[in-house]
């Protein structure tokens, strides 16, 4: 195939390709080595990542059509089947479809079905014919009505027949607009191409410093800094700059080299050298003279946001484009810039940071243009989606990640063999790029730190910090594995899909149901992992099903998959690994990366809830964590917890029933929450503790009733409000650090709405559920709650993808 046909083929799937099974096969990503050209590069990327969607589609339709021919019952991890699918007009000559609501098939309780952006075909015939359309716009979910755009002018009267529709698994958006990017770069464009198409080791200063001034001022600890980036002698020290010498020559590197890899294990500070970076940047952008906002992006929302809430600290003049689930960032978004799309664009090239995904950057490439580009978790980002997100203009780019854990997600996965899960990151290292390594970890215990090292991290050193830690109160170790033997479920019908495991399942939600009713910790302070989406939704489920006084805070407690978490920690992390099954398989767990992030996340306690038979029964990583374990006596088929009042007390947790058993002492019962004591109890304890308090406890451990003393308080906040927590919540010299003021008031938000809350609370983190009150360019207003995202469809006049709120 000639170099130049990318340029010009369908992004889309072809007929040809669904239902003949014909394939467009891709060579295979170059990794050690030059590209020829740059068509030959860009022909390459675009092939692999077209397969990476196509090829999945293709093979459900094919096994649709072998099922239907067969008049056997259908089920397939590679697409969503509706059946029975009607069309009917939409205002503005648009096109919705209609399902029948006593179809099974059709589940809208599924967040991710029939999403904006989507690609969708549709067949009356048993694929004589086939439409191609994408989601427009969602109508009314009640009524199940869905805005679709064909890709193509259809021939066939579609309001007369009743049709098949199949989604593709993978979300057509975070394809098709890299694709676009990729088809639009022209030759003499290409950034970079002396290291991305050659492969040069060479290195060189971005080109603004070239021109201008190396010297610059920042911050420190104790004061100003003034400093010639180019004289290292010159430069504060690292304590001055509130990093360790590692950091530093990352920092060092990074801001004098125009390709600058910063390469380093969890923890060990990858996102705050990133975010030193930006700040220098910021701080020195009309020195340096350049004229654009630094560009963050990441191929996840959490990674991002992460990173842009920390950047808030020294700059405001920040914008996030896309969805956020962050509150602090919603004063931030683009959608509530006011203006036609050129003079909300215009206020955008006035910011210092403009943070979002790979894939809209992608699809903003031209009108972004930033000379300076930060890559969060580079190495788990494919290389086209870093490639699209650059154009002409950069002059700087920075890659922050670590390739011994998460990697690009693959649809097809298939396309390993090719190598399409190999980062740009990972590629430049493989060709001897000079890349800064962080060795000292700031977060894990040394208990958690033996997991990984030297099994995965060969030379990770901890900081003294991490030796002085809480104390552990009902837990008796940081790191705990409890094993069982109880089989994983999974879909009979086609055992590909996601799995789940009831009993762990069961297990960490009662877990942290004692948790929380023992006021050991926030539900802040907890995270529930799981290794599989489904595991992830069973959990949700039971905490949804909770009807308890502590329901709400349970509820509060972020469950999430591994993958998805890439770039969070967490105090405490309970981690469902869900694969247990006699034959030993357990798919991606299997691989070193995959387990370098799950026991990565947690900094105080990590309780692991999994099949150690299953898990080391074939591989070898695994056997290396159960020696380890074991060494450490953490390796378990229970979970040993102590009273947080009586530690004397211990007992082991097998079963999630076992929860509600009692210390005998106190009548501790976890399944309630406890009830205060009386001043008369003829069993009290009468010691008076640090507080000035008297000890209501119930019998003469004295040393523990010292950080429990359960009083009111009664002290003034510097509020003004008297507090009402209880004693022990506080320190025991009296200090108020870190309480919340519980009284409830009134405050005014930044969008001009009051809200009712706790005084000690930031106003702009509670979610303003009043109606917004924008006005839209058709003259209605906004019908959306004051903290979502505006409407871009306005659903008066059904108006689609063309009202922008002004």
């Amino acid at each position: 195939m000639d170099l130049n046909t990318f340029r010009t083929f369908s992004t889309q799937p072809t007929y040809g390709e669904l239902v003949l099974g014909k394939r467009i096969k891709p060579q295979p990503n170059i990794i050690k080595g030059s590209y020829d050209s740059v068509e030959h590069y860009l022909s390459t990327q675009f092939w692999l990542l077209r397969d990476d969607f196509v090829s999945p589609l293709r093979k459900g339709v094919q096994e649709y059509i072998k099922c239907s021919n067969k008049s056997e019952n259908f089920a397939s991890s590679e697409i969503k089947l509706c059946s029975r699918i009607n069309f009917q007009p939409a205002a503005h000559n648009g096109v919705q479809i209609c399902f029948a609501t006593e179809d099974k098939d059709n589940k809208f309780e599924d967040s991710k079905f029939l999403m904006q952006g989507s690609l969708v075909c549709f067949t009356c015939n048993n694929f004589d014919t086939l439409l191609f359309a994408t989601i427009s716009g969602s109508g009314n979910k009640n009524c199940q009505q869905v805005l679709v755009k064909f890709c193509e002018r259809c021939e066939e009267n579609i309001f007369a027949n009743e049709y098949v529709c199949i989604e593709a698994k993978a979300f057509f958006e975070h394809y098709n607009h890299v694709l676009k990017a990729l088809q639009d770069i022209k030759t003499n464009d290409f950034p970079f191409p002396q290291y991305f198409i050659q492969v040069s080791e060479e290195h060189c200063l971005p080109l603004y410093l070239r021109c201008q001034t190396s010297m610059v001022s920042v911050k420190g600890i104790t004061g100003d800094c003034h400093f010639d980036l180019l004289k290292l002698s010159s430069w504060p020290s690292a304590a001055q700059l509130g990093l360790d010498d590692h950091q530093l020559v990352a920092l060092q590197a990074a801001l004098t080299s125009e390709l600058a890899l910063i390469r380093g294990a969890p923890g060990t500070g990858k996102t705050l050298v990133g975010l030193k970076i930006a700040k220098i940047l910021t701080e020195n952008k009309e020195a340096q003279n350049r004229k654009t906002p630094i560009l963050v992006v990441s191929n996840t929302n959490f990674a991002l946001d992460q990173f842009l809430v920390q950047a808030l600290k020294f700059t405001q003049k920040l914008v996030r484009i896309g969805h956020s689930k962050q509150l602090k960032l919603d004063a931030f978004n683009f959608n509530r810039y006011k203006g036609s799309m050129p003079q909300r664009l215009n206020r955008l090239s006035r910011q210092d940071i403009i943070g979002t995904t790979t894939t809209i950057a992608a699809k903003m490439r031209s009108d972004l243009a930033c000379e300076v580009v930060i890559v969060e978790d580079a190495a788990a980002v494919t290389e086209a989606h870093v490639i699209a997100c650059l154009s002409n203009k950069c002059q700087h780019l920075i890659l922050i990640g670590d390739e011994n854990q998460l990697r690009p997600t693959l649809e097809n996965n298939e396309l390993e063999a090719l190598k399409l899960d190999t980062s740009l990151f990972e590629r430049m290292l493989l060709n001897n790029r000079k890349c800064s390594m962080l060795n000292v970890q700031y977060r894990m215990t040394t208990e958690m730190t033996k997991l990984i090292s030297p099994l995965i991290y060969k030379d990770l050193t901890s900081s003294e910090r991490v030796l002085s830690l809480p104390k552990l109160h009902c837990f008796t170790k940081r790191v705990s594995f409890v094993s069982h033997n109880f089989t994983e479920l999974r879909e009979f019908r086609n055992p590909s899909l996601s799995r789940k495991n009831p009993y762990e399942a069961e297990f960490v939600v009662s877990l942290s149901k004692y948790l929380l009713l023992h006021k050991v910790l926030s539900s802040a302070d907890l995270t529930i992992l799981s290794t599989y989406s489904d595991q992830v939704s069973l959990i949700k489920k039971l905490m949804k099903q909770e009807d308890s006084a502590i329901s709400r805070r349970l509820l509060e407690i972020k469950v999430v998959t591994v993958d998805d978490y890439q770039g969070g920690e967490c105090n405490v992390v309970l981690l469902s690994l869900v694969r247990s099954n006699h034959q030993g398989d357990i798919g991606f767990l299997a691989k070193s990366n995959r387990i370098s992030v799950a026991l990565s996340k947690a900094m105080h306690v990590l309780v692991i809830v999994g099949s150690m038979d299953t898990l080391s029964k074939k591989c070898g990583s695994w056997n290396t964590i159960k020696e380890c374990l074991k060494q450490q006596g953490a390796l378990d088929r229970c979970l040993t917890l102590r009273c947080p009042v009586h530690p004397e007390n211990q007992f082991a947790v097998k079963q999630s029933s076992e929860f509600g058993q009692m210390c005998p002492k106190c009548n501790n019962n976890p399944t309630e929450p406890r009830q205060e004591e009386t001043e008369e109890s003829p069993e009290h304890c009468s010691e008076v503790l640090q507080c000035g308090h008297r000890c209501n406890g119930r019998d003469q451990m004295h040393a523990s009733h010292l950080s429990r003393c359960r009083r009111p308080c009664g002290k003034r906040l510097n509020c003004g409000h008297v507090c009402l927590k209880k004693c022990h919540y506080h320190r025991l010299d009296g200090s108020h650090q870190d309480v919340t003021c519980e009284q409830i008031v009134t405050k005014v938000r930044s969008c001009g709405h009051r809200v009712g809350m706790l005084c000690g609370e930031d106003v702009e983190t509670i979610r303003c559920n009043k109606q917004c009150t924008k006005q839209m360019e058709c003259g209605h207003r906004c019908r959306k709650k004051c903290y979502k995202t505006c409407n871009v469809i306005c659903h008066q006049c059904e108006v689609v993808a063309c009202c922008v709120i002004v």
